[in-house]
């Protein structure tokens, strides 16, 4: 569950569908969901995995929905956008649906969800002189936010799940590549997921040490983004969300791959 990263997006490869006339969303078959299921599947070869990742989703959209990709195509258009899980409303209630339709059938959730509640901030301030002022001075009421949806997001999972294994992904920064000082923002973010993430005694699976604050940082950036591409996408590259599955898998105990 969550955002584009669950959905397994790369901009590039939506928007030549949209232009070709047909989203198929069997096609993102790259991202760390998938990843991390061919590795359970090894052992579980009838495992199904059921995506209903949103891109562009909020924790607030999460809450109440609907999908705004589903419905209206946001951010990419106004036409409605295919899902891998078609559903109507919000996505949790989609997931404590499913979840109550399928008593002690699910064994493991993982959702990634609240970047796009950072995103709002910085696309709210101007480029430039001041975006980061404008930045640090709107974010934190935005993570209060965050952080009441995530509190209420784990527990409908919790209640609706109480024996189910649950992991939540923290986020890399992007921006990093030009400005590694916006390291601080998705840090907050992080802090902020990883506080809820206890609170309910879910597992956490950090991302960011993976993407940002290596050596050769802006190097690791544009090898596991497409930011650094003409077409400036935030999302992982292939490698990318290999990275990401695999501290999943980590997480879990499995091996994963090299």
């Amino acid at each position: 569950m969550g955002d584009s990263l669950a959905y397994g997006l790369q901009v590039g490869k939506l928007k030549e569908q949209i232009a070709a006339g047909t989203v198929r969303p069997g096609s993102f078959d790259t991202g760390y969901a998938m990843v991390l299921t061919s590795y359970l599947r090894e052992r579980a070869h009838d495992l199904t995995l059921v995506d209903l990742g949103c891109p562009g989703e909020s924790t607030t959209s999460f809450v109440d929905g609907p999908c705004g990709f589903a419905t209206t195509g946001k951010p990419f258009g106004t036409t409605p956008l295919p899902l891998h899980v078609p559903y109507a409303g919000a996505q949790l209630s989609a997931a404590t649906a499913y979840l109550a339709a399928h008593p002690g059938a699910v064994g493991l959730i993982t959702l990634d969800i609240g970047i796009n509640d950072l995103r709002a901030v910085q696309v709210g301030c101007p480029e430039g002189h001041g975006f980061k002022d404008c930045v640090a001075t709107g974010l934190p009421p935005a993570l209060e936010r965050t952080a009441t949806n995530l509190r209420r997001i784990l527990s409908a999972l919790r209640a609706a799940a109480p024996k189910t294994r649950i992991l939540v992904g923290t986020y890399y920064n992007w921006l990093a590549v030009t400005d590694p000082d916006t390291d601080r923002f998705v840090e907050a973010l992080n802090h902020t997921i990883a506080a809820a993430v206890t609170e309910a005694g879910a597992g956490l699976v950090d991302i960011f040490p993976a993407f940002n604050r290596t050596g050769e940082a802006r190097a690791r950036l544009c090898d596991l983004t497409l930011y650094c591409t003409p077409a400036r996408d935030l999302h992982p590259s292939d490698a990318g969300y290999r990275v990401i599955g695999d501290l999943f898998a980590k997480a879990l105990g499995e091996p994963g791959k090299p």
